[in-house]
């Protein structure tokens, strides 16, 4: 990686919002009155949208603004949780039948590609979707050895995709549903990533809440190999969620330093210390959190982008005839100006509908409605919002399939959805707060646009 790229140091926004491990967050917080007023004003009215009937997902792709191309996610097409079926089948570290038809079909390709080698490793570049890739020279190294793309699941977000890598399945099936997850248990949102609850920041070990029960499917055992490393930088290696991965060493890099060697001398050590096959899993922040704090375009996050390919490029080259390196993203990224940006705060209209804070993700909503509410929320939030996203049942989006084979959708996974879900038409987002708080990211993800759900498959 060149020595003379600056790592930013002004990209505490992104990190804050998904490990809560820096403090000094300075996302701007801003108040969103024409919004209010307008909920309210339509809170007094009788008016209701035009809304689409949803028959199935190509609606919800013609549902987008015009100047986007949707994807939804197929179960039986390469995928998150395909990639982690194929990973933990080459290694030979799971029982095949254990899993459904369609994860079969979806990872023929990727299990081609990866073969049976006796070492893996795997990087994941947070962010680093397709529309990042697409901004590399043709003959770069990272375009040479993308050998395909995947769909992110979703949510595309990274929570549910990470574990989808890491179970082989579905959210639906293994139940991280975004950022924010509903846990009726808790009666409140919990966030998993850094391991809180979302209206207090408490750490979830002190309300009683465990990593088994968050997961409602189980973690592929790449600990039976005897060599199972987690590769991560300093701030994330004693995390609880780094921790849930059941790795049997962490190893950590400091990002001021050159991580590149720290990195690749982890992986080797790793590698050179097995005693048999090994599983090396190396975690890469630095482009989502620079998109979410600058956006997209912006020179940092195109910084960000190339030392990315560089890290890519210097692990293939120092693993080759080593190991089976394997590189992807867990989704892209959409840029996100203040002006696409809705608050939803207790005291909006909508709220009094609303048994608890919508969970879920800023363009991807679960909302749990009071009993014999369900009518009037879903005239309000049309009236509202039925321009900027697609409302409807839950349970409607299950049986389209959303979230992973339907039958294969958790009693539990469901509870945490409740009746309904709304996904973002183009750029919107809704910060769902517990207070007056207001906050906007400069990019996001978690809908279906092709700009936030595909991402490369990089095999050397």
């Amino acid at each position: 990686m060149p020595s003379d790229v600056p790592v930013p140091r002004n990209i505490t926004v992104a990190l804050e919002f998904k490990f809560g491990i820096i403090s000094g967050y300075d996302a701007r917080q801003r108040q969103s009155h024409a919004a209010r007023l307008f909920l309210k004003i339509v809170a007094l009215t009788d008016f209701r949208y035009d809304i689409p009937l949803i028959a199935n997902t190509t609606d919800l792709i013609t549902s987008l603004d015009a100047e986007f191309e949707g994807v939804i996610p197929q179960h039986d097409s390469p995928n998150h949780a395909a990639l982690g079926f194929a990973l933990g089948a080459s290694l030979g570290v799971l029982q095949p039948e254990t899993f459904d038809d369609a994860t079969h079909a979806a990872s023929v390709e990727i299990t081609r590609e990866i073969g049976e080698p006796d070492h893996v490793v795997f990087l994941l570049l947070d962010g680093f979707g397709m529309n990042f890739v697409d901004t590399l020279s043709e003959d770069s190294y990272v375009r040479k050895h993308t050998v395909s793309t995947i769909c992110s699941t979703l949510p595309t977000s990274t929570g549910p995709n990470l574990m989808a890598l890491a179970t082989g399945r579905w959210p639906g099936t293994h139940g991280n549903l975004g950022w924010d997850v509903h846990i009726p248990r808790l009666g409140e949102r919990i966030q998993p990533l850094p391991w809180r609850l979302t209206r207090t920041g408490q750490p979830l070990h002190e309300v009683g809440f465990s990593p088994l029960e968050l997961l409602l499917a189980p973690m592929i055992p790449f600990r039976n190999l005897g060599s199972f490393t987690f590769v991560v930088d300093n701030d994330l290696a004693a995390s609880t969620t780094t921790q849930m991965y059941g790795q049997l060493d962490t190893a950590g890099y400091a990002k001021e330093d050159d991580s590149v060697s720290q990195i690749t001398n982890h992986i080797l050590d790793a590698i050179s210390n097995a005693s048999g096959k090994s599983f090396t899993y190396v975690y890469w922040t630095e482009v989502d959190s620079c998109a979410h704090a600058y956006g997209e375009t912006h020179p940092i996050t195109r910084t960000a982008v190339l030392r990315a390919a560089a890290l890519v490029e210097a692990l293939g080259k120092a693993l080759k005839g080593k190991a089976r390196f394997i590189a992807t993203a867990d989704h892209g990224h959409l840029d996100s100006p203040d002006e696409v940006w809705m608050t939803l705060t207790p005291d909006s209209p909508l709220s009094q509908y609303l048994t608890c804070v919508p969970a879920g993700e800023p363009r991807t909503l679960f909302f749990h409605t009071k009993s014999g509410t369900e009518e009037r929320f879903q005239d309000l939030f049309d009236a509202a919002f039925g321009d900027r996203f697609t409302l409807m049942r839950s349970e409607e989006a299950v049986e389209l399939g959303l979230f992973g084979p339907p039958e294969l959708v958790s009693i539990a996974a469901r509870a945490r959805m409740g009746e309904f879900f709304a996904l973002s038409k183009g750029r919107w987002s809704i910060y769902a707060a517990d207070s007056e708080e207001e906050v906007t990211l400069q990019s996001m993800h978690g809908g279906i646009t092709t700009a936030e759900s595909i991402v490369p498959l990089i095999v050397v």
